[in-house]
């Protein structure tokens, strides 16, 4: 793994362990993984950054998804 991916990853953690969420392209793609109420956290992948009224993804764009029960730079990493 490169340096600089490597960098990008643990940002991308750091902002999800800060703010329970983090948002971002990668690819052709569109990420938004959050803290679960449960355990661990969602991951949901997109084909769009489309967003309804409420400014939220819209789920008729998700493609895949899961639950990474690792930590914040493991879920980053979950489905990249």
């Amino acid at each position: 793994m490169s340096a600089l991916h490597n960098n990008k990853l643990n940002t991308l953690a750091r902002i999800l362990k800060t703010k329970n969420i983090v948002e971002f392209k990668h690819k052709e793609h569109y990420y938004e993984i959050f803290l679960s109420a449960d355990s661990g956290y969602i991951v949901n992948i997109y084909s769009s950054d489309a967003r309804d009224e409420e400014d939220e993804l819209i789920e008729a764009n998700m493609i895949d998804g899961g639950v990474c029960e690792g930590s914040a730079r493991d879920a980053v990493a979950f489905m990249l």
